[in-house]
């Protein structure tokens, strides 16, 4: 017996995890429920992009989160529905909407898969409305800087971020959904907010956050459908053998920015490298310079904290291999077993005609961090700027990283004002510090 559409529909409607009344948008827009299925295709929305990509594909049932056709409020409207009316017409393609039942599926829904794929850690409460999920007590814009990160991975090209980059989060929520629940936010302590483009109002939400005090992170709605749509795929390609695909652009739009995003560079000192404690590191744990051949481990470490694959071969080149006085074994690598997890750069720096060490590019891969990984290689590289001579270190860092800051002042590196970053900027910094310590010591 051929697998029809309403095989399909049945199966979705039966998994549903709100399932305590129907789903009015959730419905067979095109075609007919007894129509076979030859293939299926899933996907934001069947635009005649991704309508044209699944026939290519043999596919004869196109899943969709979003709606087929346009209000007919004007005649572009109405003629650009009957075009593609004519045009499924003519395929024999049947279109299925699963927007709303998929969304809070437990595991494989759009939420949840959007959750493990930003690796957002312990989940506190789900329920219809939000996931709130328990993270490190770090900023807003430590956050922010993640979610931008694994985003990359889908095809995004930007979040966007309203509120105060300096606040220090513990529980975030995340939602899907359309509209923000104000109140039910409050109720669940959420202390910032991650949601797609396409439930927020532009015109009034981002006062009313920036009033509430909810720092919230804004992803592009088809990225932060993505992971979704690869599980469903993959959830009903098991389940009925039937080749699944998923189809169309990962986004609608590309954006052009003006600038990269306004931060603050702030530069540290070390005034001597005579008095450095040991290196320490947890069992299981080895530190070695890196040798000639071993670049890939750098960026494999770079691209799994500060960076989300940018760091490659060109970059490295750029960075270290161009330099005349480069050496492999200035940068240094913590090993656990035959995996990279930290790295840093014992480099230099000329300030103001006088030759520094600096300690460059640190990096812990997220899933490796509260071991003391970062104190680690942060004194594997100042141990290496002494071995090279040299007497004081310096480093960068940026306002928002206030953990590094901390593990950057217990280990004898000083705030060092400039045009940049003058002492009014650090002093507010500080303030941001203490306010994430005194975080720190609450849980």
């Amino acid at each position: 017996m051929s697998l029809t559409v309403r095989d399909v529909s049945t199966y979705l409607a039966a998994r549903c995890l709100w399932a305590n009344g129907a789903y009015p948008e959730d419905t067979l827009e095109y075609g007919a429920a007894n129509a076979p299925v030859m293939g299926i295709a899933v996907g934001w929305q069947a635009t005649q992009d991704a309508l044209t990509e699944a026939h290519a594909l043999g596919c004869t049932l196109l899943i969709a989160l979003e709606p087929t056709f346009y209000p007919a409020q004007d005649g572009a409207a109405r003629a650009l529905n009957a075009r593609k009316k004519a045009w499924l017409e003519k395929t024999g393609i049947s279109i299925l909407r699963c927007g709303e039942a998929w969304e809070a599926f437990p595991r494989l829904g759009l939420r949840d898969a959007f959750g493990a794929f930003l690796r957002l850690g312990e989940s506190l409460t789900q329920e219809a409305l939000y996931t709130l999920y328990a993270v490190p007590s770090i900023t807003a814009w430590e956050v922010t800087f993640r979610v931008g990160r694994r985003i990359a991975d889908l095809g995004g090209q930007a979040v966007q971020f309203i509120g105060s980059r300096s606040k220090i989060v513990r529980r975030v929520a995340l939602t899907l959904g359309r509209g923000i629940a104000f109140d039910r936010l409050a109720e669940i302590g959420a202390e910032a907010l991650i949601m797609p483009d396409t439930g927020l109002d532009y015109a009034r939400d981002p006062s009313r956050l920036t009033e509430e005090g909810l720092p919230t992170i804004i992803v592009p709605g088809q990225v932060a459908a993505l992971p979704g749509l690869r599980a469903l795929a993959e959830d009903l390609q098991a389940h009925f053998g039937v080749r699944t695909q998923v189809v169309g652009a990962a986004c609608s739009y590309e954006i052009w920015a003006a600038e990269y995003f306004r931060d603050i560079h702030l530069r540290m000192r070390r005034e001597r490298l005579d008095d450095l404690p040991p290196i320490t590191l947890p069992e299981g744990y080895t530190l070695r310079p890196m040798e000639a051949d071993e670049a890939w481990a750098y960026l494999r470490v770079m691209n799994a904290s500060n960076y989300a694959g940018e760091a490659d071969e060109a970059w490295f080149e750029r960075i270290y291999r161009r330099n005349p006085e480069y050496d492999p074994h200035f940068l240094q690598i913590i090993w656990k077993g035959e995996e990279p997890v930290a790295a840093a750069g014992a480099w230099h720096a000329e300030i103001a005609g006088e030759r520094w060490g600096a300690v460059e590019w640190v990096g812990v891969v997220e899933t490796e961090r509260g071991k003391g990984l970062g104190k680690a290689i942060v004194l594997a590289a100042l141990h290496g700027i002494r071995a090279r001579g040299m007497e004081r270190a310096m480093l960068m860092t940026q306002a928002w990283r206030l953990p590094a800051i901390a593990t950057y002042l217990r280990l004898g590196f000083r705030p060092w004002p400039d045009e940049r970053a003058p002492q009014a900027v650090w002093d507010r910094v500080l303030q941001d510090l203490a306010a994430w310590k005194e975080a720190q010591n609450r849980q």
